[in-house]
């Protein structure tokens, strides 16, 4: 029995990948929610997104060649890069970097749409560890500086848009 040669793009690979990704950690959290509930699953979500986004940054570093962002402007860089090209996330947002800080808008978020989709009690489970992700990516990028994230807005709370303020 001979089977067919199925191939794809790379491009195409990569962002399948990147749905089956978001797809798993989505039904992992829902089934969590499903047999412990939801306060209990927001929790471990954010546990295990904080633990992830370290080894996020650790193997991006390694196939750039890299131990640590050489700047701050460079770590903002590396996360837009890690976040458009290798998660697929295309969110609509602006970045504004001065010196050691940076405003980051975002007017579209596919994460929290995939959030209020799921049809939970609560929809903020994708702005819950948010700051604390970026904050985690930079700990890794920048090792020897401290940086701290805040949430200025966020759409989950009926905010028109999410603002994250990084110094």
């Amino acid at each position: 029995m001979g089977f067919k040669n199925f191939s794809l793009l790379e491009t195409t690979k990569s962002d399948l990948l990147s749905k089956l990704m978001l797809a798993w950690d989505g039904q992992w959290f829902l089934k969590v929610v499903e047999e412990f509930g939801l306060e209990y699953g927001l929790r471990l979500n954010t546990k295990v997104r904080l633990a992830f986004a370290r080894i996020e940054m650790r193997l991006l570093l390694d196939v750039l060649n890299k131990k640590e962002a050489d700047s701050f402007k460079e770590a903002i860089g590396i996360i837009n890069f890690y976040c458009r090209e290798v998660l697929n996330i295309n969110s609509q947002h602006e970045i504004e970097i001065e010196n050691h800080s940076a405003t980051i808008k975002v007017t579209f978020c596919p994460i929290l749409e995939n959030c209020r989709r799921a049809n939970l009690p609560r929809c903020d489970q994708a702005c819950l560890g948010c700051p604390q992700i970026w904050q985690e990516w930079l700990k890794i990028l920048l090792p020897k500086e401290e940086c701290h994230v805040q949430a200025i807005k966020q759409m989950a709370n009926n905010d028109e848009f999410c603002l994250l303020y990084i110094f």
